[in-house]
């Protein structure tokens, strides 16, 4: 232990200064024992001085004067130090013994030492007990352990799942230290939430939780940029990278990208070649979304003639095709995924055998449609493709020099390649059904052999039909004649409509448009072929003329229609006999009455005619009356004309 510290340092390097300081050290040590032992004793009150100051001053700043600690009237101009090893005294503080101003020596570290304390002696024998504390100031920034991790969450996690994360650590204290957290970067959707708490060694420990439904297939991953921050003013902030990978669960099927595949191939082709590739793919990732392929040898090919690649899914032929033995192969492949529970998919695949020369071109025709037959709708648009062709040459090889041309469809349709390997057949021109349904093509394939060799596929191009025509009658109008007298059921007349669609959209019904005005209610129509009936009595007195509006509607959605008018004469029956104004007519006349004179008026309704008759009892006019008799006809009433003309 080292009793005094600044004493004697100017000492000179000649022997007599060095004998003459080692007396008056000696001389001191003896007054500073018997000082001490008084103190041991009991015999002196000691004084207190507590001093502070910020850390980080410079050096040189002043901290205290000890004289601050000495008893009122107790004065000193020299004070002995008591320095212990390790206790920085020397080191971090320059004490002047002769006027007590204690200074910094350096600067001090609150994080490496937070209080320093020594006892001073004056000469007369009086201590002054010294603290000095040093106080926290916000010079250090929370620090992640690290400054980027990762960290793995399933998906479908449920929401207020916890997943505990490093804290970050302040070697500032109380206010000073971390005080919170926050995502300030990469949290899309808020999937995220951070909880805290604090625990009793004063670490606020941090908590990640699942704030929302995660699901790998739309984000597989996320970036967060996770702050702490201390609570000093400002305040200091330090930050970590955290990478959340979501990882995946088998919640995919996989998906094939055609439900129905066909192929063309020769039956020379040799074994072990290529005829086409299904592909599925899987949402999922790993082993989930790892597709595997094979053919199902259950529902189909017993017998092995195709095999097909597990991992690429290419079909290979496995033995050699005999046309004249089997001209259609179906396949049915499942497509499976690499899970512990795999999902299975399946689709079908058609091979049809072509019996070609074993040294022709092949090629590989592959029909666009949904269901992969050779169709295509009439509202294709120019551009649209109609087949896939890949052709290739058994005697050159896959990329043979092979030129493919195409024949056929009235110029409907064009060939286009990038490769010369695989080639497209398009719609060149717009498609009407209702001005052709199908068309002829021809794909021929030649090699550059001498002589050259040619390979041909002849398919037809049926084009399937969309709701663009309405029905259209025959005739926008019609007309008949037909007794008045019928009876309900009687056929009128057959009225007809065509529609150029085809399927339900060209399937044509009738049927009438009810109007009370023109009696359209007497009669009806059969919704197939048109017919038209009565379906009540007829009236000529009510209607001569009844007229009714058919319509004609397709199948289609939405359907479309059409109407007709149909017009009805009615001929006139003779169904009403004629009727008298009155049963009975009684007359008085003079005798003297002359010839000619009228002497009764009466009437005839006759309501099978239009015009309702009126007779006098005169003498008949015959530019008059003659249609009456005509119309009357019966013998009392011409005797009764003629008798009153007498």
């Amino acid at each position: 232990m080292t009793l005094f510290n600044g004493f004697g340092k100017n000492t000179c390097g000649q022997f007599r200064m060095w004998v003459f300081w080692r007396l008056r050290m000696l001389l001191v040590l003896c007054v500073v024992v018997e000082l001490l032992t008084v103190m041991v004793g009991g015999e002196g009150t000691p004084g207190i001085l507590e001093l502070q100051l910020d850390e980080e001053q410079p050096a040189g700043t002043i901290v205290g004067d000890i004289s601050a600690g000495l008893l009122p009237g107790v004065t000193a101009s020299l004070y002995f130090i008591s320095d212990h090893e390790g206790t920085g005294i020397s080191s971090d503080l320059h004490i002047d013994e002769t006027t007590g101003i204690i200074k910094t020596a350096r600067r001090l570290d609150r994080e490496e030492r937070d209080h320093y304390s020594f006892i001073a002696v004056t000469m007369t024998g009086f201590t002054v007990k010294v603290s000095i504390t040093v106080n926290d100031i916000n010079d250090h920034a929370p620090a992640f352990p690290k400054k980027k991790a990762t960290l793995k969450i399933p998906e479908q996690t449920a929401v207020g799942t916890k997943f505990s994360l490093e804290p970050a650590t302040d070697a500032d204290k109380d206010q000073l230290t971390v005080q919170g957290y926050q995502i300030k970067e990469g949290n899309v959707g808020q999937v995220f939430r951070l909880e805290t708490k604090r625990a009793a060694n004063k670490v606020l420990y941090l908590d990640l939780v699942v704030n929302g439904v995660l699901d790998r297939e739309k984000r597989s991953s996320y970036s967060l940029v996770v702050e702490a921050f201390d609570g000093g003013a400002p305040r200091k902030t330090g930050q970590m990278t955290l990478d959340v990978l979501v990882q995946d669960i088998n919640d995919h099927a996989p998906i094939f990208n055609q439900s129905r595949y066909n192929a063309i191939i020769s039956e020379s082709l040799p074994q072990g070649s290529n005829i086409l590739q299904v592909f599925a793919t899987d949402a999922d990732e790993g082993d989930n979304g790892l597709v595997l392929y094979e053919i199902n040898r259950r529902q189909s090919d017993p017998d092995r003639y195709f095999v097909i690649d597990p991992r690429s899914g290419i079909i290979t032929l496995n033995k050699l095709l005999d046309y004249e033995m089997r001209k259609v192969h179906e396949l049915v492949v499942q497509a499976r995924d690499n899970a512990s529970h795999p999902e299975i998919t399946n689709a079908f695949v058609t091979i049809h055998v072509r019996d070609y020369n074993d040294n022709q071109p092949t090629m590989t025709i592959i029909f666009l449609s949904e269901d992969g037959s050779p169709q295509i709708s009439e509202g294709a648009q120019p551009g649209q493709y109609v087949a896939r062709i890949s052709v290739s040459d058994p005697d050159y090889g896959e990329y043979s020099n092979v030129n493919v041309s195409l024949e056929g469809g009235d110029g409907k349709f064009a060939l286009t390649t990038k490769d010369s390997i695989i080639y497209l057949i398009y719609v060149d021109q717009t498609l009407d059904r209702e001005e052709r349904d199908s068309y002829e093509l021809r794909v021929m394939a030649t090699d550059s052999g001498t002589p050259p060799l040619r390979a041909e596929s002849s398919f037809t191009i049926h084009v399937t039909d969309v709701n663009d025509n309405p029905p259209l009658f025959d005739q926008q109008a019609y007309k008949q004649t037909i007794p008045e007298v019928v009876y309900p059921g009687s056929f009128v007349l057959q009225v007809t409509a065509r529609d150029k669609d085809q399927g339900p959209n060209g399937d044509v019904r009738y049927s009438i448009l009810p109007d009370k005005k023109t009696h359209a209610s007497w009669f009806t129509i059969d919704p197939v072929t048109g017919i038209i009936t009565t379906a009540t009595k007829l009236d000529y007195e009510t209607d001569p003329k009844p007229k009714i509006k058919v319509v004609a509607t397709d199948g289609g959605r939405p359907p479309l229609s059409s109407t007709a008018l149909v017009e009805i004469d009615l001929q006139d029956s003779n169904d009403n006999e004629p009727v008298f104004g009155s049963s009975f007519y009684n007359v008085s006349i003079k005798e003297n009455t002359s010839a000619g004179t009228c002497f009764l008026e009466f009437s005839v309704h006759c309501s099978g005619h239009p015009t309702d008759f009126v007779r006098r009892a005169c003498k008949p006019n015959p530019a008059r009356d003659s249609p009456c008799y005509s119309v009357l006809g019966r013998k009392k009433d011409l005797f009764l004309s003629r008798a009153l003309a007498a």
